[in-house]
């Protein structure tokens, strides 16, 4: 059996045709109104490349097809609803925008009376215990104080937000 020899390796040649990959990609994206995306497509289609065997990407190379071959992976990525692609990152943005007469500002206001004139200690508490979801118990362990206290500090919190709403 002869043994055929590639001038390029599979590596070499997905360098050399990430102009081709980022133009298929721009060109679906655009149709799709997702260009904001294609950075994180071309790195996907780089990767699935790249997983691909060796002599598969050298003989769609050496015979003019591998832009055929990234004009569909691409597609498939785009356009199906269970692609990895699509799980990643389009499923992150929101469906519609966000029409202003839609928002409610009260989370705004009751984050802002939560941190309104507090020590810097209660504000360090409440940020850990709402922006990062901490329990009272890993929150007292980050601060070196007892569990007794952040629950005070965080039950005082709760007062005087109810008070300042009830106004």
């Amino acid at each position: 059996m002869i043994q055929k020899k590639y001038s390029l390796s599979k590596n070499e040649i997905i360098a050399q045709e990430q102009n081709t990959i980022r133009e298929i990609c721009a060109s679906v994206l655009a149709n799709n109104r997702d260009l904001h995306l294609i950075d994180d497509l071309i790195q996907d289609i780089s990767l699935i490349l790249l997983s691909q065997m060796e002599e598969t990407i050298q003989s769609l190379y050496e015979t003019n097809q591998l832009r055929y071959f990234v004009a569909r992976i691409v597609t498939n990525q785009v356009l199906s609803t269970s692609s990895p692609f699509h799980n990643t990152y389009r499923l992150r943005e929101p469906k519609n925008g966000l029409i202003s007469d839609d928002y409610d500002s009260t989370a705004d206001e009751v984050w802002g009376l939560a941190l309104n004139n507090v020590s810097e200690l209660s504000k360090t508490i409440i940020t850990l215990r709402f922006e990062y979801g901490l329990k009272i118990a890993e929150i007292a362990k980050i601060k070196g104080i007892s569990t007794r206290y952040v629950h005070k500090i965080l039950s005082s919190s709760y007062d005087k937000v109810k008070n300042n709403l009830k106004k």
